[in-house]
């Protein structure tokens, strides 16, 4: 396994895990509110949360299919959605 795949592995991990905090924020708000905006946030966090952690798995489980061409633009995809998900997280906090 290649320094970027891991790395890809590590990214996607970190995001599972920013994301899993965001959908227990998400749903306590949900449940003290009673509002619907807070249940449509915690279905889109579930939703990116088995995004992520399904592609770290894939990323595990089927790194030597893997060239080594298109690892670094997975982990730039990675990195961006982790930007995107910190700014979420700074945004909801």
């Amino acid at each position: 396994m290649t320094p970027f795949l891991s790395a890809s592995i590590l990214v996607y991990s970190i995001n599972a895990i920013i994301l899993s905090f965001l959908a227990f924020i998400y749903a306590r708000t949900a449940f003290r509110t009673r509002a619907s905006y807070p249940i449509s946030l915690f279905v889109f966090s579930i939703l990116l949360l088995i995004h992520s952690a399904g592609t770290a798995a894939i990323y595990y489980t089927m790194a030597s299919y893997f060239g080594d061409d298109p690892q670094p633009f997975m982990l730039v995809m990675g990195f961006a959605e982790m930007s995107g998900i910190l700014l979420l997280l700074r945004i909801t906090l």
